[in-house]
């Protein structure tokens, strides 16, 4: 079985043979003919554009390191079972594990990295971060937490910066949809460098905007008071985006009202409309954008639009006014609609006419019709937001948390029903606040899956006293007690991020350069036969740990099939299946409880030479 992470650079060498095989010669390139095939398009010149740092090269190297790490299941009683799913440890192992099950599976990133602040850090990599240096970083860290790095200590603030973000951006980006988008949170510190990288791993040509978030104002007096924050934003593909609209909030609100008047005073719409009007001028700083929705009718809540068309050459036909019955004015630069188009409009009641003929006809522009657009500029009272953290989690738990009310606006404007939304820096939980928040509101199936590195909370902190160790102790709690608060009633997975269930890896530790094939060989040893798996390896997270290195995503069902012989666990998504069996004795009438279709994974230890060979034919056998 594979038990290593995806091979970054095996993948993309087998990209490129596929859309150009004629620079390969024995599987390797041919710099000669990559010249060939783009000629002129080839830059040789020392003197061009290019973005680059101390330790960029290295990111590449980290990005192409495969990992032996895993994700062991969290035994937190507590977790009310769902196919969403919460990872505490560090992001890059996590993002490198995800490679293959979540390839091309995932329609919106969020993440709110650090801002490299003075009091901020970046994650105290070595060019990136093994699962050895992790580990030894983070000791005991489930009790303790992981002490993070300032980062005006070290000198080299940008390029520390660049150089942890670099390689996470570049995997997560595999793991997008064509059509998916990535929304980053950044403030005036790096939002020049992200933009660049950004740049280099999306193409400037699949940038979709800059967000500007109006946040409270510094009071630190400066030569200017800073107010906002920034979203930068990509797609993967711009052409595959559709134009973002999704239906208006605070038309929606107009809409309760006008119900609740429509109960209380019944068809009257003259008293419903003076009461709508009311209300409105009163509530016009929660209806941005919609106050004009103030007309009413038997249809419900309307405004009147403009009948006349954008430019001369318009439609010009007669229409008779409804009471005069004489052809009202027809505008200068004609009617926007087509006759036939207009005919429907008026039996349906969506014309409105003036008083005679004299007076321009206009359109009905329904309120249930009326979409709310992404705009550059964004603002909301982040009091609202804390308060409903606070309500939740108590006071000064976590320094300025992400609104769940933004956030689950963006995701209803770029995803549909059934996406995955992925958050790598998910900080106080946030991203599956709103992701539950949107699903509540519109019935939609969205799915999550939030990354926290276990940081440790100040010891002073309010955090700490309210029992939070870790920064991951919050998200999950925040997850928890969200779900508690909207009544959702699908829950999460929790791993957490740890050494292989594979005792050949504490080798492989020693010798991080040994190759696949020595990896191999050293598995035929004794020592190995005997002893497959580390001291306390448990069941469930074997069968994780090769699900997830297999291509199975971590909400693939897990099961259990009991026959007279023999127990097993099963592990089935889309039509793959594999039935794991830690018997320690199997002969071959286990071919009787195995469908042909699956694959049989067990200890070879188990196996007689016979039986492994009747296995072979019978079934599709794997030996660990």
């Amino acid at each position: 079985m594979t038990l290593e992470s995806l091979d970054i650079k095996q993948q993309k060498l087998r990209q490129l043979q596929q859309i150009l095989p004629e620079i390969f010669e024995d599987g390797e390139i041919i710099p000669e003919k990559l010249k060939d095939v783009f000629a002129d398009e080839v830059n040789e010149s020392r003197e061009h554009y290019s973005f680059t740092w101390a330790g960029k090269r290295d990111c590449y190297k980290t990005i192409r390191e495969k990992t032996n790490a895993t994700l062991k299941v969290d035994e937190d009683k507590e977790i009310p079972d769902g196919d969403n799913v919460f990872i505490e440890g560090d992001n890059l192992e996590v993002l490198k594990l995800l490679q293959l099950s979540y390839h091309k599976k995932v329609k919106m990133i969020y993440i709110d990295p650090p801002y490299n602040k003075d009091k901020d850090f970046v994650y105290s990599d070595t060019w990136g971060d093994s699962i050895q240096n992790y580990l030894i970083q983070t000791d005991q860290l489930r009790n303790k937490g992981y002490t993070t790095t300032k980062t005006n200590s070290t000198g080299r603030r940008h390029t520390n910066w660049l150089n942890m973000i670099y390689p996470r951006l570049w995997l997560s980006r595999n793991l997008l949809k064509d059509d998916g988008v990535i929304f980053v949170s950044i403030d005036d510190d790096e939002v020049h460098n992200l933009r660049k990288v950004m740049d280099e791993i999306y193409g400037e040509e699949n940038f979709v905007g800059q967000l500007i978030l109006k946040t409270a104002t510094d009071n630190n007096k400066t030569q200017i008071n800073v107010e906002h924050e920034y979203m930068i934003v990509y797609a993967k593909n711009i052409e595959l985006q559709d134009n973002w609209e999704r239906k208006s909030e605070n038309a929606l609100k107009i809409q309760k009202k006008y119900l609740e008047l429509k109960e209380k005073f019944d068809d009257d719409t003259e008293v419903i409309q003076f009461e709508l009007r009311k209300w409105i001028k009163s509530n016009k700083n929660e209806l941005d954008k919609v106050t004009h929705y103030d007309n009413v009718d038997d249809k419900g809540v309307f405004h009147d639009g403009d009948i006349a068309n954008t430019k001369f050459g318009g439609y010009k036909y007669e229409v008779l006014h409804e009471v005069t019955r004489k052809p009202c004015k027809i505008p200068a630069k004609g009617f926007r609609f087509p006759e036939n188009t207009m005919r429907n409009m008026i039996n349906n009641n969506d014309i409105l006419f003036g008083k005679d003929e004299t007076v321009l006809i206009k359109p009905k522009k329904r309120l249930l019709n009326a979409k709310d657009v992404l705009r550059s500029m964004i603002y909301e009272d982040g009091r609202t937001s804390t308060k409903v953290f606070e309500s939740m989690m108590g006071r000064s738990v976590f320094d300025n948390p992400k609104s769940h009310f933004i956030l689950s606006r963006l995701i209803g404007f770029v995803t549909k029903n059934d996406d995955i939304i992925l958050d790598f820096f998910a900080g106080s939980g946030t991203t599956a606040h709103a992701v539950m928040d949107l699903n509540k509101e519109d019935g939609g199936n969205r799915k999550y899956i939030l990354v926290q590195l276990p940081e440790a909370t100040d010891e002073k902190s309010e955090a700490y006293k309210a029992g939070y160790t870790k920064i991951s102790d919050i998200t999950k709690e925040r997850i928890k007690r969200a779900m508690k608060k909207l009544d959702y009633q699908e829950g999460f997975k929790s791993f957490r991020l740890d050494n292989s269930n594979f005792q050949i890896f504490k080798e492989v530790k020693k010798r991080p350069d040994m190759s696949y094939e020595e990896i191999e060989k050293m598995l035929k040893m004794s020592m190995f036969h005997e002893n497959i798996l580390t001291q306390g390896a448990k069941a469930l997270d074997i069968v994780y740990e090769v699900g997830l290195k297999n291509g199975f995503t971590l909400s693939a069902e897990i099961g259990e099939v009991k026959t007279d012989n023999y127990s097993f666990i099963t592990l089935s998504e889309d039509e793959k299946i594999f039935y794991f069996s830690f018997d320690k004795e199997i002969t071959g009438d286990i071919v009787h409880d195995v469908p042909k279709d699956a694959k049989l994974i067990c200890y070879e230890k188990a196996l007689t030479t016979n039986v492994k060979l009747n296995l072979r034919e019978n079934l599709d056998l794997e030996v660990l």
